[in-house]
């Protein structure tokens, strides 16, 4: 900067020098060399002298306008070359009429027109027509200084739209009042910043429909955050809670098993789940909570309905497997890979009867193939969705037994077969008493039949000489015998069907 003052003073100095050179040495030696000439050549000498003193002074005063003037070229040079090559679009305006007057090649590049084309457009031709008036409107208030003229949307020469920040500043361009503007894409920035509004919105609209109540704390457990649930599950408002901390508000939590899980996910940054009845109001409740930057996301839910469902679940469940394993019928299932997933008492003591393993140990290779082939052709038959019955006959212990075994599909929502459920019952005695019965039926058929036929005949006889007696028969001495006969074939017939009647009864 002092180099810029000294150079400053630099042509006055030395015309300054050369003027006091000439006042009090150039002048007073001329004037002595001008006496020793002849009077008619004194002026002469005189003019001759001041012309070359003039000639002088305008060759060094040339020289430096010559120099000043390389320099404000080379300055305005370097000057436009930064205007051109900035990085950053830029452009000036004529503040009257929108015309452009000058644009950087980041400006060409960002919009798609040459330099000759922008400088046939105005400002205007470069936005969307719909933001043309907002911009009519703002641009008479931007101020005369630098100033942020704000986010706008432009236009490229395809027509593609786009988001930019302004910010312009007043001043003279060859004469003339215009703006000159950087004009920055911010596009990006701005379609970011909108996606994730979109998206904090969306989450907030899903955190305020959720039926869980969720809020969120600070490290200090100031509520920052809480959803419409949650501020009926307390009958309170949001309003009245944010920015307070939750145990001045809630200090029975401190008794309960919310403090001692929440402090330990704050602490070590691990989520926790915990269910917890809430002696204060009555409730069941679930809670998690999972660390977040600078805090905790806590959500809960009301589970009373659902806990005493459980508990009721369970006892009918245990009423159910008292139920199943008291019979001793078999009752077993089976998953898609036909691998045994479950089974009752009876089923269990029979695999470790065949096996020699326990429920935790046994797997389908303990089973001879003899006995597992059989089941497992059927668990497939079943697996295609057929629920069928079979019975089968067996030798145990040298006696003949019969079981009945029912394969039936387990479906799912969509109807596929996910399992087999599988029954099997002795049914020996059973159908023992029905081959009993068939037996029984047996004898009392041959004594239907003896009645119907065989004692028909002695019957019929003894009827047909009785009507010979009442009629006066002559030789009623040989009726006698007769009678004897048929009646001894009669109490034959009685005493075979009250030996049969006595076989069934004995059975």
């Amino acid at each position: 900067m002092l180099n810029d003052r000294l150079s400053s003073f630099k042509v006055p100095l030395i015309i300054l020098a050369a003027a006091s050179g000439w006042a009090f040495v150039a002048h007073p030696l001329i004037g002595r060399v001008s006496l020793e000439l002849e009077p008619e050549h004194r002026n002469l000498f005189r003019y001759l002298m001041d012309f070359t003193i003039l000639l002088l002074g305008g060759w060094l005063l040339y020289q430096k306008i010559r120099r000043y003037a390389r320099e404000v070229r080379k300055s305005r040079d370097e000057y436009r070359r930064l205007f051109d090559e900035i990085p950053v679009p830029m452009i000036i305006f004529d503040s009257r009429n929108f015309r452009f007057l000058a644009v950087n090649i980041a400006a060409t590049c960002q919009y798609g027109y040459s330099r000759e084309e922008f400088l046939q457009l105005k400002i205007t031709d470069i936005r969307p027509p719909e933001e043309v008036p907002a911009f009519l409107a703002a641009v008479g208030q931007v101020p005369e200084s630098y100033a942020d003229a704000g986010r706008w949307l432009h236009r490229k020469k395809n027509g593609e739209t786009f988001y930019v920040r302004v910010f312009s500043h007043h001043t003279l361009f060859e004469g003339v009042p215009v703006k000159q503007s950087a004009v920055i894409d911010v596009d990006l920035k701005v379609r970011t910043e909108t996606a994730l509004a979109e998206k904090t919105a969306e989450l907030e609209n899903v955190l305020e429909s959720m039926t869980d109540a969720f809020y969120t704390v600070d490290n200090d457990w100031n509520f920052t955050y809480i959803n419409k649930k949650y501020e009926q599950v307390q009958h309170r408002d949001r309003a009245q809670l944010l920015g307070k901390n939750v145990w001045d508000l809630f200090p029975y939590g401190k008794q309960l098993r919310y403090f001692r899980e929440y402090d330990r996910a704050l602490r070590e940054q691990v989520s926790v789940h915990f269910e917890e009845f809430n002696t204060f109001n009555g409730m069941w409740v679930s809670a998690s909570a999972y660390p977040i930057k600078n805090g905790l996301a806590i959500y809960f839910r009301d589970i009373t309905e659902e806990k005493l469902m459980r508990e009721k679940i369970l006892r009918d469940g245990q009423s159910l497997r008292a139920i199943i394993n008291n019979t001793r019928d078999l009752i077993w299932s089976v998953d898609r890979d036909l691998n045994i997933i479950a089974g009752n008492g009876a089923f269990w003591e029979r695999v470790e009867q065949l096996t020699g393993k326990t429920q935790e140990t046994v797997t389908n290779a303990d089973f001879d193939d003899e006995i597992l082939l059989p089941y497992q052709a059927n668990y497939r038959r079943a697996l295609q969705g057929e629920a069928f019955l079979i019975v089968r006959e067996r030798e145990i212990d040298g006696r003949k037994r019969f079981e009945e075994l029912s394969f039936n599909p387990i479906l799912n929502e969509q109807h596929e077969a996910t399992g087999v459920t599988c029954f099997l019952r002795d049914i020996t005695q059973h159908r023992e008493h029905v081959e009993q019965i068939e037996k029984q039926n047996d004898k009392l058929r041959e004594i239907a039949w003896l009645q119907s036929h065989q004692m028909r005949v002695p019957v019929a006889n003894i009827l047909g000489l009785a009507e010979l007696y009442e009629q006066g028969y002559e030789a009623k001495d040989e009726l006698i015998p007769m009678f004897s006969l048929e009646a001894k074939r009669l109490d034959a017939i009685i005493r075979e069907i009250t030996s049969k009647t006595g076989d069934i009864e004995s059975n």
